[in-house]
Formats: structure tokens, sequence, C-alpha cells
């Protein structure tokens, strides 16, 4: 779907996502991106300002510092936020992933953890879009890393795109890995998996169809949680890994789907995680 052929409310949605990363633009630009007129554009801006999340300006708008909407918190605070859980969960999800292996990571801040704990895996193929963790990965025993590429994401410090990668004479090759680990935004009761966007959610998507197995990674803050862009429900092929128990009605439907949940707070040893196949 091109963007000038998007509802008033998805490109909305986009108009806000692309705001919060630019923090300003002006209504010629905003036009230009979208693909609309600039009559369109001022229309839109005057729905997003009065709902709160941005402010108008000569000539143009700025997200607004009380941005109502705004589920995407600055990535280096969201570092500390349940960082205890986040470590423990990170452990869990590391000790699943044997040497040789292949993975596909998503961005954020609970994978970026993963980062020392797969530091003895020998001969691991990483592909992310976490722009931060092949830094933390470098000379950790990796044996190849491949960085996704697409559209810089300066809040998540990630990037958004196609899950493929060029071959030595640049022809696009689709890949497969082991497992995909995605930290996500939010789990509902009904199993359903949300993150803060639509491009986001279809890169998650794609991530977990190039794998046989996924890991979600999810701090017990995400459960109940129902954000903006759907993910993927659980399937039998998936584990969800968090700090502390779900509500009874996600442990059924996890159960219902054939999805596997792994609680660390009720582990004997982080280190040594066992799923049944």
């Amino acid at each position: 779907m091109t963007k000038e052929s998007l509802y008033p409310a998805r490109r909305r949605a986009e108009m806000l996502e692309f705001l919060r990363d630019r923090v300003q633009a002006s209504i010629h630009e905003l036009a230009d991106e979208f693909g609309v007129s600039e009559d369109t554009i001022r229309r839109d801006v005057e729905a997003l300002a009065t709902q709160g999340s941005v402010d108008r300006t000569h000539g143009g708008v700025t997200i607004s510092p009380d941005d109502r909407l705004n589920p995407v918190v600055p990535f280096g605070k969201r570092i500390d936020a349940q960082a205890a859980a986040k470590d423990e969960i990170a452990r869990a999800a590391a000790s699943l992933i044997e040497e040789g292996q292949s993975v596909i990571i998503y961005g954020g801040t609970t994978t970026l953890a993963m980062a020392k704990y797969l530091a003895p895996k020998r001969g691991l193929t990483v592909v992310t879009n976490n722009l931060p963790l092949p830094h933390e990965l470098y000379t950790r025993g990796a044996r190849d890393i491949y960085v996704l590429g697409g559209s810089y994401q300066p809040r998540s410090q990630v990037a958004i795109g196609p899950v493929a990668l060029s071959d030595g004479a640049g022809t696009p090759r689709s890949i497969h890995a082991h497992w995909a680990i995605i930290g996500v935004g939010g789990v509902s009761d009904e199993g359903t998996v949300w993150t803060s966007s639509l491009p986001e959610a279809g890169m998650m998507h794609s991530m977990m169809e190039c794998a046989s197995r996924t890991l979600l990674l999810a701090d017990s803050s995400k459960f109940g949680r129902q954000e903006f862009a759907e993910v993927s429900g659980l399937s039998p092929t998936t584990t969800l890994i968090t700090d502390k128990r779900p509500s009874q009605a996600l442990l059924d439907r996890a159960a219902e789907a054939g999805a596997r949940v792994v609680v660390t707070a009720e582990l004997e040893d982080p280190d040594r995680v066992d799923i049944d196949e």
C-alpha cells in the first residue's frame, strides 16, 4: 500500500511515529514524505494537535512535550527500566542458544542484555537490526554478525526495513535462523503479541517467519498490554520467557496454542533452561 492510499487514521499514526523520531517537520516536508497535499497534511496536523500529540508552529509542526499517545520511551531510559527482570530473562533466553546456531535478533534493551550471556557461545551467526548489539558482541565468539538495514529509529536504536541480506554479488537472499529473538511491547491475555508501530510489527513478524523457533522476551510489566500494532499470536514454535508468572488466562491460551512459557522466578538454574520439544 502506498502512502498516498493510507487511511487517514493510519497515515496520522505513521506521521506521529515520524515526528517522534524527527521531533519537528515542515508542512511541505510531511506532504513530500506521505505523498499527499499540504491541505491534507494540515488537516492531519489539526487532528493530532487536538488530541495533544503535536504542537503547531509557523509553517510546520513539532512533537508535543505532553505527547499522551507516545508509548515509546527513549532507549537510554528503557535500559534502566525493569533492569533486573530483563537481565534474568536475557540469561534464561541465552541458555537455550547452542554453539554454532544462527539467531535473528530484534532490537530492544532486553535483547541487548543477552550479549554478555551469548559471550561463551562459539560459532554463532547473528543477524540483527539492534544497532548497539554488534558492538557488544564484537570479539565475543560470534562467527558472523550481519546488520539489517532500513530506516534509522533514534528512540529505539534500531533499523526498520526488509528482513533480507545481500550476497557477495549484491543479490538479495532470503535467510533462515534457528531462533528469532524478539522483545515485545505487550502480551494480551488472549496470547496476542503487540508493539507500538506498524513497521516494527511487520519486521518482527518477518523475523519470526525466517526462524524455526521464536523466543519472545517480555517482563511482567508487558502483560495485559495491547499496543497499536499486532505482531503475532502464540504458536507451537513460540517460547515466552518472562520474570513472573502471567495470568492464568494467558497460561491457558499458551497451552491451547502449544506455546511454552518460561518463568525465570521459578527456575532452579537460569543457566540451564529446558523446554520440551
